[in-house]
């Protein structure tokens, strides 16, 4: 199922990355910032960013957006940010620090109306949620914190919520719940949310100095 919003969660500080505003990395080939490619991936729909940190430097450089300020971006996590943004309207949530694909969204317009993007990943930092599904691949539970079975996978930071009642009541758990990150306050009784793993689309996260240098490695290999 298509849908015409994406919400960029934009405003927190890059304190790991010398206080740059990660949405306004800089891809090391193509030289593109994390926001502009996600412009590029949310082709003709409807773009809000939440901002926060250094927002005038975000605004100023793409003021064809829609903008969402969170005042209390140092004080909370990115489920305020998404509480701020999210109403009724079906929409994409994604981290504002991640180079994603084009591909990798049209794919998931053809998917659920509802899922969460996953990875099995073996290394996890301590911030990440971990997911549990059921047979037929419908969310039943996630956390936070060391990873209870490695059959549960990462959600890496990029959700589709097109249900009016999993819009209204994420939108809630997200403003009652501000500390948490937005995985965590994932309503998934209010509607079947499904697992949709990555494969191999392009697709990377930069928190730290290290991520950064992984990426300019990858693009270095033949």
């Amino acid at each position: 199922m298509t849908v015409s919003r994406a919400i960029i969660l934009a405003a927190g500080q890059g304190f790991q990355l010398d206080g740059i505003c990660k949405v306004l990395l800089r891809h090391p080939t193509t030289g593109k910032t994390i926001l502009q490619t996600a412009i590029e991936a949310f082709n003709g729909k409807e773009i809000t960013v939440v901002v926060g940190y250094k927002a005038i430097d975000i605004m100023q450089d793409y003021p064809q957006l829609d903008y969402v300020i969170n005042p209390d971006w140092a004080a909370s996590s990115n489920a305020l940010s998404l509480g701020l943004a999210l109403d009724d309207r079906p929409a994409y949530v994604v981290s504002g620090d991640i180079f994603l694909s084009r591909d990798l969204i049209a794919e998931l317009d053809q998917s659920a109306p509802d899922l969460v993007l996953c990875e099995g990943r073996e290394n996890r930092s301590l911030t990440a949620v971990h997911c549990v599904f059921d047979e037929a691949g419908v969310l039943e539970e996630t956390y936070h914190g060391p990873v209870r079975d490695h059959k549960h996978p990462e959600a890496i930071g990029l959700f589709k919520a097109s249900s009016s009642a999993l819009l209204q009541r994420w939108k809630k758990q997200c403003l009652k719940h501000s500390n948490l990150f937005v995985g965590e306050t994932l309503p998934f009784d209010s509607a079947p949310i499904h697992r949709h793993d990555l494969g191999e689309h392009a697709f990377d996260e930069i928190n730290t100095h290290v991520d950064y240098l992984n990426l300019l490695q990858r693009c270095r290999e033949p």
